[in-house]
């Protein structure tokens, strides 16, 4: 899963409302000024409220004096629609371009209204428009942000996006996609050149324009908070695509300062900070934002669902299998009363609760789960769809971690197919599909084609994401585990290093996927026999994964594991079985007594003890691991045929020595 971000849009395609009396200040009106691109007002616009609000309908001087709710108060949030539009024109709203206002105060003050600027639909004269386009940049950057939280999310669909708001203002796609592009070339403000460069997915500059603009608003934050807000979300959002999560974390703070109760602002900060590892930090302002959604929305809403996916993602994080299946278990089922059996929204709750479900070994839950999300997005998409392919390379790392690699196969290069189809070679997603595809043929012995693939996924994400992503960081690593498997140690270690080098800077020290990095340099340096330098990365790699996720997460079991295992290589055997039995007291007690992470330590420390000639304990532990994986993979899986020839040569060995004395 690796899932998500959840990032929501209001969707209020809405429009806006002034009425004939003058505008002056009173206690629960809210007093809007309505103009177009070239501010001139615009009479006989009915404009109102959303929720319990009122409506009005703007004079000749284009204001409107609209009753408020009872509980809207000054500085609070209110969503503007336009209701109607006078005969024979038909408008849309252009700013606010979320719709939302801030209730200012209401003192008879000539400041005090908010102000509304709309276009007439279908007039080609909004392209030649800055404030379209921005509005129009803005709506569609809004929307391209990730909606959840995703082990290996799928790229949101530009284009629909874009499609959409081209509805909105009754013009061409084609023609937009270009005038904002245009626009982005010329216009010298830095918040405008972010949102065009964000448009573009340029995250380097868009996030450097951003954060100059963000600079600016802040020295004019008394005469616009929002305009400090829409800067610091779009900051957030750049950020968080470039990988730099703990500075997209702290975009979202200073927009939390603004927003304080912001479900939005709130979900944002925490995705940020659960990818940054900071899950400690992440947890409470995600519970605020599930706290403020049941209140607000009531306990079935499906924004409640997406809070309970991004807490189940959480958890799935600290290792907490059985939390995170209880949350993403009510999800489901609040998208399947809301949406219905047959819904996209329903395909990616069962791929939450199908990918905790396989990490805790329930494959037969996990695999109806998963094809149940497939056969769903064919249905709703079409089969040549990229949810479409993001559904089959799913299935196919479960049937591959089942060793049924005749059947996964197909799946990742069905995947690849559909995704070069419909996003062109050299896109983010097709990088996912390439390395997939070549992480089987890797398994299966195919070194040849698997490092064609992986070379040229490496290529991919260089170019779209940059040298310094963290997914370039993972296409290294990736490409240098094939290396360090054909014996090409010379060429994997550069790789392995940049790998680890750009972790480091991205995340930390103390990050899992920090410890990661320096685990996989470890193991390199330790197969090449350079246990020297392979100790301290193991240990570094140990401390850093107990600081971050505690002693009993499976994470720490696999440090332990490997730093028991370059101590039995430099011969300290006494110092290698006490790691050996922590980690394997971990793994019995996060997957339980009957999984394979479990046979794989029993495995490695019988290992240790046929090292130092204790047969009698050796044997019985090669018994149970290959009793464990018979059951869990089956007796055709290469890890179950691997002990099982361990156990027989080391039978035959221990027998002869016994023999022998």
């Amino acid at each position: 899963m690796r899932q998500l971000i959840q990032f929501r849009m209001a969707v209020l395609l809405g429009m806006l409302l002034t009425a004939n009396i003058a505008a002056w200040g009173e206690s629960g009106i809210l007093v809007v000024h309505l103009r177009d691109v070239q501010r001139r007002p615009i009479a006989g616009v009915q404009i109102g409220v959303e929720g319990d609000g009122g409506s009005s309908i703007t004079g000749d001087d284009g204001k409107a004096r609209i009753p408020l709710a009872k509980q809207s108060k000054e500085k609070s949030w209110v969503s503007l629609q336009i209701l109607k539009s006078p005969p024979g024109k038909d408008f849309a709203m252009v700013s606010p371009w979320d719709y939302r206002a801030v209730v200012p105060p209401f003192e008879n003050e000539s400041e005090n209204y908010v102000e509304v600027v709309v276009v007439q639909r279908g007039d080609r004269a909004a392209l030649e428009s800055g404030t379209v386009l921005v509005a129009a940049a803005e709506q569609i950057n809004k929307a391209n942000a990730p909606k959840m939280t995703s082990r290996q999310p799928p790229q949101e669909d530009t284009r629909e996006h874009l499609d959409a708001v081209a509805r909105l203002y009754g013009l061409s796609p084609s023609d937009l996609d270009a005038a904002i592009r245009a626009w982005g070339e010329k216009t010298t403000d830095p918040y405008e050149a972010g949102l065009a460069a964000l448009y573009q997915r340029n995250y380097p500059t868009a996030s450097m324009r951003l954060g100059e603009s963000l600079q600016r608003r802040e020295a004019m934050l008394a005469m616009d908070q929002k305009a400090v807000a829409d800067a610091a979300s779009f900051l957030g959002q750049s950020l968080y695509a470039e990988g730099k999560y703990r500075e997209s974390a702290r975009a979202y703070q200073r927009l939390l300062q603004l927003r304080p109760n912001d479900p939005v602002v709130l979900c944002n900060l925490g995705v940020s900070l659960t990818d940054a590892g900071a899950y400690a930090d992440a947890e409470p302002p995600l519970q605020r934002a599930l706290q403020i959604d049941e209140s607000n929305l009531g306990r079935g809403n499906p924004l409640v669902a997406n809070d309970l996916k991004n807490l189940g993602e959480l958890l799935w994080n600290k290792g907490d299998y059985a939390g995170a299946e209880s949350f993403l278990r009510r999800a489901l089922q609040i998208d399947e009363e809301a949406y219905g059996p047959n819904s996209p929204e329903l395909a990616t709750a069962f791929e939450s609760l199908g990918e905790v479900l396989q990490d805790r070994l329930d494959y037969r839950g996990a695999e109806k789960l998963l094809r149940r999300a497939l056969e769903i997005n064919v249905g709703a998409f079409g089969k040549d769809h990229p949810q479409v392919a993001a559904s089959m390379n799913n299935l196919g790392q479960l049937l591959q971690s089942e060793g049924d690699y005749r059947d996964a196969e197909p799946l990742f290069e069905g995947a690849l197919a559909i995704s070069e189809k419909a996003r062109g070679s050299d896109h983010p997603n097709v990088a996912t599909c390439l390395n997939n595809l070549a992480v089987l043929l890797e398994e299966k012995g195919e070194y040849g084609r698997a490092e064609l693939l992986l070379r040229r996924a490496l290529a991919i994400e260089e170019k779209s994401l940059g040298p310094d992503h963290p997914n370039t960081a993972s296409a290294l690593s990736n490409l240098a585990s094939l290396l360090q498997a054909k014996g090409n140690y010379a060429d994997a270690e550069p790789l392995f290093r940049r790998a680890l080098s750009i972790r480091q800077n991205v995340f930390g020290p103390d990050h899992p996927d920090t410890a990661e990095g320096m685990n996989n340099l470890a193991l390199l340096l330790n197969a090449m026999g350079n246990y020297a330098a392979a100790d301290p990365l193991f240990r570094q790699s140990l401390a850093s994964v107990e600081k971050s996720l505690g002693p009993d997460h499976p994470k720490t079991a696999t440090a332990l594991n490997n730093l028991a295992l370059v101590l039995k290589g430099e011969g300290h055997y006494a110092d290698a079985e006490p790691l050996y039995q922590e980690a394997l007291a971990v793994r019995e007690k996060t997957a339980g007594p009957d999984h394979p992470a479990t046979a794989q330590v029993l495995y490695n420390l019988a290992a240790l003890f046929q090292a130092e000639k204790h047969y009698a304990d050796a044997e019985p532990l090669l018994r149970r691991a290959l009793a464990i994986d018979e059951r869990a993979l089956g007796p055709d899986n290469p890890m179950t045929k691997q002990i099982k020839t361990t156990l027989e040569t080391f039978t035959q060995k221990g027998f002869a020595q016994r023999t022998e004395r």
